[in-house]
């Protein structure tokens, strides 16, 4: 930590001088000075007497960084560094007294697991706070995937659903931004460098766009993984076996462009496969029916309509909505004053194998 309190006084380890009988400002434990040529100085318990309020050890690039980002969001309002908060037990990286709401700032270069991440973003809600999480290099060289999503994804106005970044040798915001998942479930973002908190405040000046997915790798992946027996794909695959189908064989018209909120597990277009194969097993439907199988499938693919720091309400209506919408168009499908009316069934290929042959004749 960087700050240690001395005869009742606040102390910044940078301007601390050796000998003192430091103690830690939230626990009232003895604390040790670090302070030398080659590391930043700092304060830190004694192995012995850990301190009582959560917290990551000080690497080196914890406590650099934490300097710079006081530097860096400073014209947002005071910067408190390590302000203790004794009513929820926490210590904020960096304390910002912003107007009107007060910010705290979460550096975390070190492993966490998500119940301490949901605990900590909460005792920020109950003292009035919004927490920015910001991470270091280790989360930064991490593939997008939905560890990092869930646990540390909020939305900022300008950026979409984002991850912020922070390297502490370029001393610069890394954004990853308007995040999302294609149909297939993969996660998509675009990523900008920033270097001030006006250019954070201002928001990206790119136009967003996102290449089409790739149906036929898409095709093959699902059929390469239920040869392996993968245990995710299985209730999805038994799901439209007993309707007469194969998971791999599955109708372009069932194929959308549309991107979701990143809360779909395996992805939309595996949830409009089982939604439809269901849908189609019936003559003629109502609206409960479709949002009680629409319900059923969500769970079947993984889905949640909540992370830690941000939510997608009415995610499976919207999305019922939007695949009921494109079987009527294709004609598949008649409004009919209580539901829907079956009018023909879309064309399932019998398998991957099936459908590969059609394919490669129709390119021939």
């Amino acid at each position: 930590m960087l700050i240690a309190k001395l005869d009742a006084a606040l102390v910044d380890a940078k301007n601390a001088q050796r000998g003192g009988s430091y103690v830690c400002p939230a626990c009232g434990q003895r604390v040790v000075l670090h302070k030398g040529t080659r590391v930043q100085p700092y304060f830190a318990h004694r192995p012995a007497a850990p301190c009582t309020f959560p917290g990551e050890g000080e690497t080196a690039q914890h406590v650099q960084g934490k300097r710079q980002l006081a530097a860096f969001f400073a014209d947002w309002g005071t910067v408190t560094l390590e302000r203790i908060l004794p009513t929820i037990q926490q210590r904020a990286d960096c304390w910002i007294a912003h107007q009107p709401q007060a910010i705290a700032l979460e550096f975390q270069c070190s492993p966490i697991s998500r119940d301490d991440v949901a605990q900590r973003t909460q005792g920020y809600r109950e003292v009035g706070a919004y927490p920015f999480w910001l991470l270091g290099k280790r989360y930064a060289q991490q593939q997008l995937g939905w560890g990092l999503i869930d646990r540390f994804a909020g939305w900022l106005k300008g950026w979409g659903l984002c991850l912020l970044f922070w390297d502490v040798d370029r001393q610069r915001l890394r954004v990853d931004h308007h995040i999302c998942q294609a149909v297939t479930g993969d996660y998509q973002c675009q990523q900008t460098w920033v270097t001030s908190l006006a250019m954070l405040v201002r928001g990206p000046q790119r136009r967003q766009w996102w290449p089409d997915p790739n149906l036929a790798r898409f095709r093959w992946e699902l059929d390469r993984d239920l040869r392996r027996s993968s245990t995710v794909l299985q209730p999805l695959q038994t799901a439209v076996y007993l309707t007469g189908h194969h998971l791999a064989g599955f109708p372009e018209s069932l194929v959308t462009t549309q991107v979701t909120p990143p809360l779909f597990g395996r992805g939309v277009l595996l949830w409009r496969i089982v939604v439809a194969a269901w849908l189609f097993e019936h003559v003629r439907f109502s609206l409960a029916t479709a949002r009680r199988l629409g319900e059923e499938a969500f769970r079947l693919v993984g889905g949640t309509t909540t992370a830690i720091r941000f939510q997608g309400p009415q995610l499976v209506d919207r999305a019922l909505a939007d695949l009921l919408a494109d079987l009527v168009a294709g004609h598949f499908l008649q409004r009919i004053p209580n539901g829907w009316r079956v009018l023909a069934q879309p064309q399932w290929a019998a398998d991957y194998t099936a459908w590969l042959e059609n394919d490669e004749k129709k390119l021939g």
